[in-house]
């Protein structure tokens, strides 16, 4: 019997104590319990109504700071507005309607307000915008906007302010008319109710400040004196962090904890290391919308420790007597699970770094607490998860990574999403040709070999090999993984594998000698997903733009180059396209498709290619210029000089295309080429 049983014999209640649970609440039961009970009634008594007050107090003085700068910014958003409109230049250039210097005006105003605003827009009386800072994309005015303009223009003084959601931020924004004489125009100025703003409001208040958006809330009785009984939440209410001096995790827990409908009262909201008190403002409603925009000040209740202070001296003597029964309790609660809790540390640690053999129990430990039940699971976790390392293992074997990753972590399942991927062809040519002076095994060796570069190249730019088709290679850009610049990654394939098969063929020695690599790529929307059947079924994507990049493969063959890019691919790269080197072919229709593609080749990064390489591309742009009027004995002539200069199948494809064309084409034509074969 141990000591503690013993001891638990001499009380009239009896527990049962062969759990480390049942041990810790007799402890928590006898020994720690009173004390800690009759003090948290002690400081209960002393703190908390003196904390709740200080709290509403900081809360207020928050709310106060947050209005008067917010009033603070509208005035000063008003002064900058009204500098513009007495600006002689800027009256001038409006009654010239001179748009350009109308922009530089305002934006030149902006520039020297030190931030106080960050955007200003200008309208005409019917709400047809002038002028954007912004570049909201605004035509004409709409909804909220126009609602503030009417609202000035029945003002005394013709000025409004209001928040306005601009990008899907809050603006506090004013508008001001502008007299030429007679009102001719509305002047909107704002700021963002953004980090910045709040983190000033911070500085100033020393209290945390949040601005978050709530949507589908009834606000069909709000009205300026609203209370919080007059506005009920929906069922379908979403709310959004646009802006707080708190960490994501507790902007989050403010955003999932606050009642937006309660303005009076103070909230006590539960963060990560403290509760907080919290105070709401609106700002702007929407009640067609349901949308509800807040600034919430919030404090804890952690700093205010000042009543703690003052109880110190009197819990010294209650804390040393706890810590020294602590002590000696844990001391004796260590010799009965320490060791082996360090054993299960040891495995657990075996387990982490890989090593599941270590990991799993050869001796059982003997009882029934929750010691040996926790043993138990170490030892089947490790199992477990050693057979899915090894089934994880051999499925990154027999698809990518990033395919097994998808299968192995999500739900197998047939269906698919719609995903903008970029998807790239290779199919090696010259292939059949050495393969029927070779045997079978030397042929999948040298297939092996070009594919070990081909799946280098891709992985190595983040793309996925979908699948191995006889000597061909499909892979993805953007499935199942996608980045930002999956577009980018491709081109940086397909230079990477045309120089990796370049070297293949270029070694003489080597069986695949003489090879060469065909490329395409298309960037477009498709559906990837797993597809089959409930027995067998595969992770690929299909959809148009899939046989729109294979065309493109093929097409490399009549072209006499090594790759085709499509116009929507070199659109996805954005301004990343200014990084390669390439030559507009052509605009085809290919069979099957009523769209008309233009169709580019790679030559590589912009500063790789020769003086030499420069002049017999513009000498074909100036062929294509040709070529696209109809103007036929002007583009042959092009011709002519490119293949004396050096004949190349693509100079060649075009002579012959140009004299059919010169006999069948009389009038202006799209300079569109359709392609009667696959």
């Amino acid at each position: 019997m141990s000591k503690t049983q013993r001891a638990i014999k001499f009380f009239p209640l009896h527990l049962p104590v062969s759990s480390i649970r049942s041990r810790l609440i007799a402890f928590l039961l006898f020994l720690l319990l009173p004390v800690l009970g009759a003090t948290y009634t002690f400081i209960s008594g002393e703190n908390e109504r003196y904390t709740d007050q200080t709290i509403d107090s900081y809360l207020g003085i928050g709310a106060e700071v947050f209005d008067f700068s917010r009033t603070e910014h509208i005035n000063t958003l008003l002064t900058i507005s009204s500098a513009l409109t007495r600006d002689w230049g800027f009256r001038n250039a409006f009654g010239a309607a001179d748009e350009a210097t109308i922009l530089d005006a305002a934006q030149n105003l902006l520039s020297r307000s030190f931030q106080a605003a960050d955007m200003m827009l200008i309208a005409d009386m019917d709400g047809k915008v002038i002028t954007d800072t912004a570049a909201q994309g605004f035509t004409e005015l709409r909804s909220s906007w126009l609602t503030l303009m009417e609202r000035a223009a029945a003002s005394s003084d013709g000025v409004a302010e209001a928040v306005l959601t601009v990008n899907d931020i809050p603006y506090q924004v004013t508008v001001i008319p502008l007299f030429l004489p007679a009102p001719v125009a509305w002047i909107f100025a704002g700021f963002p109710l953004d980090g910045r703003f709040v983190a000033s409001i911070k500085q100033s208040s020393a209290s945390d400040v949040s601005v978050l958006r709530f949507q589908g809330l009834d606000l069909s009785n709000l009205t300026t004196n609203s209370s919080s009984d007059m506005l009920t939440q929906t069922d379908r209410v979403t709310g959004q962090v646009i802006a707080s001096t708190l960490s994501g995790d507790d902007a989050r827990l403010t955003l999932e904890g606050l009642d937006p409908t309660q303005f009076g009262a103070t909230q006590r909201i539960r963060l990560q290391e403290a509760d907080y008190g919290t105070l709401v403002r609106p700002l702007a409603a929407d009640p067609a919308s349901g949308e509800l925009i807040l600034a919430v000040i919030q404090r804890s209740y952690r700093e205010n420790q000042v009543n703690l202070a003052q109880l110190q001296d009197r819990l010294f003597s209650f804390s040393m007597l706890v810590v020294s029964i602590s002590l000696l309790a844990v001391i004796w609660l260590a010799r009965t699970f320490t060791r082996p809790i360090l054993a299960l540390a040891k495995r657990v640690k075996s387990i982490e770094q890989g090593d599941y053999a270590t990991g799993t129990s050869t001796q059982a430990l003997a009882g029934g607490d929750e010691l040996t039940q926790l043993d138990r699971s170490v030892s089947a976790m490790a199992r477990g998860l050693a057979e899915r390392e090894k089934i994880r293992d051999l499925l990154g074997k027999v698809v990518s990574p990033e395919i097994a990753a998808e299968l192995m972590d999500g739900q197998i399942e047939l269906g698919g999403e719609e995903r903008i991927v970029s998807v790239l062809f290779a199919d090696i040519r010259g292939f059949t040709t050495l393969s029927e002076k070779q045997t079978p095994s030397q042929t999948l060796h040298m297939l092996n070999q070009c594919f070990e570069k081909i799946c280098l190249a891709i992985e190595s730019c983040g793309g996925v090999v979908d699948k191995f088709n006889g000597d061909a290679v499909m892979a993805l850009f953007g499935a199942p993984v996608s980045h930002a610049n999956d577009a980018d990654r491709a081109m940086h394939a397909l230079l990477n594998i045309e120089q990796a098969l370049r070297e293949l063929s270029e070694n003489p020695d080597s069986p695949t000698a003489g090879l060469s690599i065909g490329l395409g790529i298309h960037t477009g929307l498709v559906v990837a997903g797993n597809m089959g059947s409930q027995n067998r079924m595969n992770y690929t994507v299909i959809g148009d733009s899939v046989n729109l990049a294979s065309r493109l493969e093929s097409l490399t063959r009549l072209y006499g180059v090594s790759n085709l890019v499509s116009e929507a691919s070199v659109k996805a790269l954005g301004k990343d396209a200014d990084k390669y080197q390439w030559l507009e072919l052509d605009v085809v229709r290919v069979k099957g498709k009523r769209e008309p593609v233009r169709i580019f080749s790679l030559l590589g990064l912009s500063g790789s290619l020769t003086v030499e390489k420069h002049a017999q591309i513009e000498l074909f742009r100036q062929m294509r210029q040709h070529y696209e009027r109809a103007e036929w004995d002007t583009a042959l002539a092009i011709l002519h000089t490119l293949i004396v200069d050096g004949d190349h199948p693509l100079f060649s494809m075009y002579q012959e295309r140009i004299v059919v064309l010169k006999q069948t084409i009389h009038s202006p034509w799209d300079a569109v080429f359709n392609l009667e074969s696959k």
